[in-house]
């Protein structure tokens, strides 16, 4: 059964970056360089095609263009070209897709087929001018796809909200640490995935990163030795660690 471990204390610090009305500016800096694969690419690398951007474009008329505006600039809705997508820079594209496929459209979120958001996304990217390529985006590319600036990715800034897997390790005077973790990625959700995310949580490879885990509670032995997907405040630094928002469990072993 899944179950999350909610955050009671959190350092003053990191509770004024939370509730401010700063936090969302805070967490969209730019993000580190974090463990590119080979496979790896980003939206300057031609990742779909300009007919797949004219589907998406009809899609975006019918299903979107009311309220965003024919040309993407806004109207009863925020615009979602030009500072919308620079606002997810660091992020994978899989982010801004699941955004769009379960907040649009407005009353009717996940409508559409998951090939309608995909084409709606590659229009978007057209849009705010990233280039187009000879093949077509795949759901399957959309996690290792980032969306950056033309200078790449820097790195993810201290006290900024991510997301890691790893394996729940148990260690002396009840203190824990997130093993064989995975690279941190930004999110600006603190509370346990669902949907998209988690099944991404789920089958995101382990690493090599270890991390203590800082303000958890209640204590997580039933979780010991599993996989699990943590969500807090990266601090960096001599003392590095994550002060835990969320906490779930992924799969009862961390086998590889």
């Amino acid at each position: 059964m899944q179950r999350k471990l909610a955050l009671l204390l959190i350092p003053a610090v990191l509770l004024i970056v939370l509730l401010s009305s700063d936090f969302s500016a805070e967490i969209v800096e730019t993000q580190a360089a974090q463990g590119r694969t080979a496979d790896s690419r980003s939206v300057w690398d031609g990742i779909y095609t300009a007919a797949q951007a004219t589907r998406g474009k009809t899609q975006y008329e019918v299903s979107c263009g009311s309220c965003h505006g024919a040309d993407l600039s806004g109207g009863i809705g925020q615009p979602l070209k030009g500072e919308f997508i620079n606002y997810w820079q660091g992020y994978p594209l899989n982010s801004l897709f699941t955004r769009i496929k379960y907040t649009m459209p407005s009353g009717a979120s996940a409508s559409l087929s998951d090939a309608a958001y995909l084409d709606i996304v590659t229009y978007m990217l057209q849009m705010s001018t990233f280039p187009a390529g000879s093949n077509e985006l795949r759901m399957d590319a959309l996690e290792k796809v980032r969306i950056e600036g033309r200078e790449g990715p820097q790195p993810i800034s201290n006290y900024v909200l991510v997301r890691v897997v790893g394996c729940l390790t148990p260690g002396a005077q009840n203190t824990w640490t997130l093993s064989t973790a995975s690279e941190p990625v930004r999110t600006r959700d603190p509370e346990a995935s669902k949907d998209e995310e988690r099944r991404d949580s789920i089958a995101k490879a382990l690493g090599t990163q270890q991390f203590p885990l800082r303000s958890l509670y209640p204590a997580p032995d039933p979780f010991r030795g599993h996989k699990v997907e943590v969500k807090g405040f990266w601090i960096q630094g001599a003392n590095q660690h994550i002060n835990v928002n969320s906490l779930q469990t992924l799969a009862p072993t961390c086998g590889r």
